[in-house]
């Protein structure tokens, strides 16, 4: 049995001609609800594609007095065709039937500030106004509303790819007065929106859609390539084949991008690194609503300060004034969306820990902005541990980068070689990070001994307490003994312990030197058992290796003789006063030392000590230790402390002499 078919002309472009086409295929149908003699009847509206729509169909007997309507593409409940009552009827929604829209409403083409690329295609498609976009796009619908003289419209932002929208779609038929918002892959609302012309902007009629998903469009705005004039940046802008402009970079961010405002030809542009691979990373993202005048910055690897920037020109323009740089900007959005892989900066392997010398050596002829620094003696972690991704805050000055407590591995900017003199610590940029990038690697621990009555004793002890020690015994002459060590030694650097040196147990040989500062000796402190004093002569030495082996005519000290530093903490107990002779030469050598400092430079301290060497003292052979010590004082006014003649008690050959010709043999 065939239903009666009404046309509702709703009064849109081509209604007219829609009707004279169902005419011919359904001869019975009519525009007039009077002519309608069956109940029920099918009602077809204007914007409706009736081709392939079978009016022969029928509901099931026990659903015959319901009101059907059908679904469209989207799963939507529609009324473009319904089977009608003229009776009041409950409504079902019937999947059976198929509804197609094809009607081509009115759409308000938004200026946006882009580059309005899409607009000479929608106006060969559809008719199209064009409108700017006025302080919300709650205000734009309203205006559009306003301004139509059709049931519906579209409004089509100009900075979104206008092919990924649907303008088939409609909604479920009870909400055709509500506002319709659809998001795109990162927006809620992307500014397309489907808008009835008795939409009130002051109700809550209004709903987010996800039917289809909106595509922003890459090519809207302005993109400026950040040039570093690297090998990175030209790896990086050889994936951007148009529309993308080439900037020098200079210095930092915020003052490289506050050139751009005046260049940018579009509302908002995007700042790109040469520094960063964009592979993957979606240019068609377009920030909400209610962030449009917000600075969006993506981060580089796990660098929230990154390299990726989206700026709304004219906010950027009036706030770049006001501050100085990127941190005391007050409206940034550190976008968690996406982020930005940097590409891998250079690596140099050297076989020292002279850091300052490695950056001045390489800074100069590295082909990126920064570079990695390692040592081949230090063992890497595992990569998955430590994976030199390690992205640097282009925000900030250029900083050199340390990593794990022993600054093993460095990441340093190409601008700290002009800096660098002598030390790392020359340049006024330095982070030390906590993440550990190698293993430790401890150094080498070698016992000196020639003739100490407990050297035996002590090497014991050590080996106990340390299992990995060395041992250099009987070498005469204290610079080959120290050379001998150095050539022993297969760590930079090495704990010297000496035969008179009784281990402590709170020192374990593990603390590791400064890679910041120029490769120096460490002294540390030790514990005199005569008079109790506590300072660096009576302690371990951490001795550089390549110090060592350069120092070949030592002044007063050998230690002294090359770059080195104080660590203030207790390593031993200075077992010295075991012979009258051994107590004696100790205090001599030490207080000449002490004397020439005090002459010189005329240092508190080191009077302070001399004075306690030529005045206090107990214990086994602490007489001797005092003669020793005075000794020295009067020996230096004899010689008018001429160098030549105090270098002379660097000589053990020579010390015993003295001795001797001043006390005789002394039977220990």
């Amino acid at each position: 049995m065939a239903y009666d078919v009404l046309f509702v002309d709703h009064g849109n472009p081509g209604s007219d001609k829609k009707y004279l086409n169902l005419k011919q295929h359904i001869p019975y149908a009519v525009d007039d609800i009077n002519q309608i003699k069956t109940s029920p009847y099918w009602q077809v509206s204007s914007y409706t594609d009736t081709d392939k729509f079978n009016f022969d169909w029928e509901p099931n007997s026990h659903e015959k007095h319901y009101k059907h309507c059908g679904i469209n593409n989207y799963g939507l409940a529609d009324n473009g065709i319904s089977l009608e009552h003229k009776m009041p009827a409950e409504l079902h929604i019937n999947e059976a039937l198929k509804i197609h829209r094809t009607d081509k409403h009115l759409i308000f083409y938004v200026d946006t500030g882009s580059k309005k690329n899409y607009l000479p295609n929608l106006e060969h498609k559809h008719d199209v106004k064009r409108t700017r976009f006025f302080d919300s796009w709650q205000k734009v619908a309203k205006r559009c509303a306003n301004k139509m003289t059709s049931e519906y419209c579209w409004i089509v932002p100009s900075d979104v790819d206008a092919t990924s929208i649907d303008f088939t779609w409609y909604p479920d038929f009870w909400e055709t007065n509500y506002l319709h918002i659809f998001g795109s892959k990162w927006q809620r609302n992307s500014g397309v929106m489907f808008v009835h012309r008795d939409w009130l902007d002051d109700t809550n009629e209004f709903k987010y859609r996800n039917d289809f998903v909106v595509k922003g469009d890459q090519d809207a705005y302005d993109k400026f390539f950040l040039d570093f004039f690297d090998d990175n940046s030209k790896i990086s802008f050889s994936t951007f084949k148009t529309n993308t402009s080439l900037i020098r970079f200079f210095d930092n961010h915020f003052d490289t991008i506050k050139r751009l405002t005046s260049k940018s030809t579009t509302k908002y542009f995007w700042v790109l690194s040469g520094n960063c691979d964009y592979e993957g990373f979606d240019l068609t993202w377009l920030p909400d609503e209610d962030t449009y005048d917000h600075l969006h910055t993506f981060p580089s690897n796990a660098q929230v300060y990154g390299d990726t920037f989206f700026i709304d020109k004219h906010s950027f323009d009036i706030k770049s004034k006001e501050v100085t740089n990127f941190k005391h900007y007050q409206t940034i959005n550190f976008n968690k969306q996406q982020s930005v892989k940097r590409i891998p900066y250079d690596s140099l392997v050297i076989s020292h820990y002279d850091f300052a010398k490695a950056i001045k050596d390489r800074y100069k002829d590295t082909p990126t902005k920064y570079f990695w620094i390692t040592n081949k003696l230090a063992k890497p972690l595992p990569r998955e541990e430590f994976q030199y991704d390690f992205a640097p805050d282009y925000w900030s000055p250029a900083t050199i980068y340390t990593f794990g407590p022993d600054n093993d591995v460095m990441l340093a900017p190409k601008e700290s070689g002009t800096w660098i003199n002598e030390q790392v610590y020359d340049y006024p940029h330095i982070q030390k990070r906590s993440n550990r990038a190698t293993e430790r690697t401890p150094m080498d621990v070698i016992f000196i001994s020639y003739d100490e009555p407990n050297a035996e004793k002590h090497w014991q002890m050590l080996k106990e307490k340390c299992p990995r020690a060395k041992r250099v015994d009987k070498v005469k002459g204290q610079t080959e003994a120290y050379h001998t060590a150095a050539n022993m030694s297969d760590t930079d650097w090495f704990y010297a312990v000496f035969a008179k040196h009784e281990p402590i147990e709170s020192f374990t040989y593990d603390w590791q030197p400064d890679r910041l500062k120029s490769p120096c000796h460490y002294i540390f402190n030790g514990i005199n058992e005569v008079n109790k004093l506590e300072y660096g002569h009576s302690g371990v030495i951490l001795y550089e290796k390549n110090l060592v082996l350069a120092t070949t005519d030592p002044g007063l000290d050998f230690t002294l003789s090359a770059k080195h530093d104080v660590v203030p903490i207790v390593t031993a107990i200075n077992r010295f006063a075991y012979t009258p002779l051994m107590a004696w030469r100790t205090a001599f050598r030490e207080c000449i030392k002490l004397k020439y400092d005090v002459d010189t430079t005329g240092d508190i301290e080191q009077k302070y000590r001399l004075n306690v060497w030529c005045t206090e003292g107990e214990g086994t052979n602490a007489e001797w230790c005092m003669r020793g010590a005075n000794d020295a004082v009067e020996y230096m006014d004899s010689v008018n402390s001429n160098m030549d003649d105090l270098k002379k008690s660097y000589d053990f050959d020579w010390l015993i002499n003295y001795f001797t010709n001043k006390y005789g043999e002394i039977n220990d």
